[in-house]
Parts: structure tokens; C-alpha cells; sequence
């Protein structure tokens, strides 16, 4: 298990070089001024302090081996824009509002998902299954950005059920949550069902039933231990995208959290923003990756002793 977790971990560290690299010469490569309007107002030796400040006088390969070392030290620089904001204390005021948003869609999701694709497995090809997945249908194909909006005007402005916006007490966190959640819903409703049937199928499963054991014993005795299996797989990038992919719902529900400090530091062109919120966003995913492939190797143990192949 240790040789197993020590190869995860020097391919987490390959992956996160390669995302810093590629992102800081893509940024190299965007059209534009870094500081905006400003450069356009400076005289030509304010604006070459300006650059020497901020290090972009030097060779590339200058630039990018001292970003490299800062970025390892946990430095992500400071905002072109707003010289007196850093990209990290950025990440410190706004990340725990989107953290939590995320987190309270996931359970949300996890729960609601699997119960349905249980449910609908169980009952397959009955009402339950239909209704189930005529749920997981609409979790599909309405997309949150569309959810989002019809909860706020719907149930918070003209029901007057919860809070259509803001971020203040625990209710005001429940619209936001379900529309972060449905497509999530939707996603692991279906996996679970598919995976429920194809266990169900077994022979050891049929060996269980035949010995007449309870259906409750079966379940969760022996077909949820391996149906859950391939969703724990997708969990992974399913929690990153719900807790970075709060771009929308931010916007709609008026929540402080990173998305919009990303989505303005795209419109102001902040370059050293971007890049850090980037790279920030691709160390959370390579993280829980890390997490989930370590979890996936304690729940299967055949994938720790095959190498993890």
C-alpha cells in the first residue's frame, strides 16, 4: 500500500509542474497589457519600474524558474490590478464561501444520487425506476446555470419560500445548493442504477438470494460493497468540479466566493490572478484525485496490489 501511495504521489507532483508550466506560458501568449489602462497613462520609465517590480523585465526562462520557486514557497504573487491584494490572501477571503457551497451541494448530490439509483435499481422497470430517472433526466439536461436563475425568481422572489440571494444565514445557502447539486444528482442517480444491476446479475448474488437471505442483507451485504465501486471512481472529479464550478450559481445567488473573484479577474485581464486561481483550482483537483485513488485502493484492494493499473 505504501509503494502504491509514494507512485500516486510523485505523479500528483509530475501533474501539478506540468499545469504550472503550460499556464504561465499561455498567459505569456494572451493578447493585451497586464496592467491595463494604467500602462497607457504612465511615461515610458514608470512603466519600465512598473515591469522591473513586478520581474517582467527579464528573459522568460527567468520569469518562469522564479515563478516556479515561488509558487513551491506558496507565494501565487499579487494582482496586476490591485497591487496591494495578493493572489493568496484572495484565495483566504474568498474560498471558504465556495468551499462550503460545494461541500453542502456534494452531500446533497451523494446522498439524494445514490438513494435514487438504489431505489431505482431495486424497482427495476417500475414507477420508482421511471420516476427516478425522469429526476436524473432533467438533472441532465437542464444545466445549473439555468436552474439557478428559475430557483432564485421562482422560490425566493415570488414564493418568498427562502432567500432568492446573498450569503448570510444557514437558509440562504439551500437554493444555491440544490441547483449546484442537480447535475450531480443526475450523474451518480444513473451510475449507481447501472452499476446496481450489473452486480445484480451475479452469480454469487443469485447464490445469496437462493440461500434466502433478507433483500436487505443482499443490498447491503453484498451488492453495495461492489456497486459503489465505479462511483467512487467519478467522485473525485464530480467533488472538484461541484466545489470549482460554482462560476454561474455565484454570479446568480450574489455568494463571495472564488468563482467571482475568477470570472473578474478574466474580465480585467489580471494576469497574475488568473494564473494563480488556475493553479490553485488545478492543485484542489490533483488533490482529491490523490485522495480518491488511495480510497479506491482500501475499498478494492486488487488495485493497490496490481500497481494501481
Amino acid at each position: 500500500m505504501l509503494k502504491f501511495v509514494l507512485r500516486r504521489f510523485v505523479y500528483m507532483l509530475i501533474t501539478l509542474w506540468v499545469i504550472i508550466t503550460a499556464t504561465f506560458f499561455l498567459m505569456k501568449l494572451l493578447p493585451g497589457n497586464p496592467f491595463g489602462e494604467v500602462a497607457a497613462k504612465l511615461p515610458p520609465e514608470n512603466l519600465k519600474l512598473l515591469k522591473e517590480q513586478y520581474g517582467l523585465d527579464k528573459p522568460e526562462w527567468q520569469q518562469y524558474l522564479q515563478y516556479l520557486g515561488n509558487v513551491f514557497r506558496g507565494d501565487l504573487g499579487v494582482s496586476y490590478q490591485f497591487p496591494t491584494r495578493s493572489v493568496v490572501s484572495v484565495i483566504k477571503q474568498s474560498f471558504p464561501a465556495s468551499l462550503e457551497l460545494g461541500l453542502e451541494s456534494l452531500v446533497i448530490a451523494i446522498i439524494i444520487g445514490l438513494l435514487l439509483g438504489i431505489v431505482a435499481a431495486l424497482k427495476h422497470n417500475k414507477w420508482q425506476d421511471y420516476s427516478s430517472m425522469f429526476i436524473a433526466l432533467i438533472g441532465i439536461s437542464v444545466p445549473s446555470f439555468v436552474i439557478g436563475p428559475l430557483l432564485s425568481l421562482y422560490v425566493g422572489n415570488k414564493w418568498g419560500i427562502l432567500p432568492s440571494g446573498l450569503w448570510e444565514g444557514p437558509e440562504h445557502r439551500i437554493l444555491p445548493a440544490i441547483a449546484l447539486a442537480l447535475g450531480t444528482i443526475a450523474i451518480l442517480a444513473r451510475m449507481m442504477r447501472a452499476s446496481m444491476l450489473e452486480v445484480s446479475s451475479l452469480d454469487y448474488i443469485k447464490t445469496a438470494k437462493s440461500k434466502g437471505l433478507a433483500t436487505r442483507t443482499v443490498v447491503i451485504g453484498h451488492m453495495l460493497r461492489n456497486a459503489i465501486l465505479p462511483v467512487v471512481t467519478i467522485l473525485g472529479p464530480i467533488a472538484v468540479n461541484v466545489i470549482t464550478g460554482t462560476l454561474v450559481i455565484e454570479r446568480v445567488f450574489v455568494i463571495p466566493g472564488l468563482g467571482s473573484q475568477f470570472v473578474s479577474s478574466i474580465t480585467t485581464l489580471d494576469y497574475t490572478m488568473i494564473t494563480g486561481l488556475t493553479i490553485f483550482y488545478a492543485a484542489v483537483l490533483i488533490v482529491v484525485m490523490f485522495l480518491t485513488d488511495i480510497a479506491y485502493g482500501l475499498i478494492d484492494p486488487r488495485i493497490r496490489m496490481s500497481g494501481g493499473r
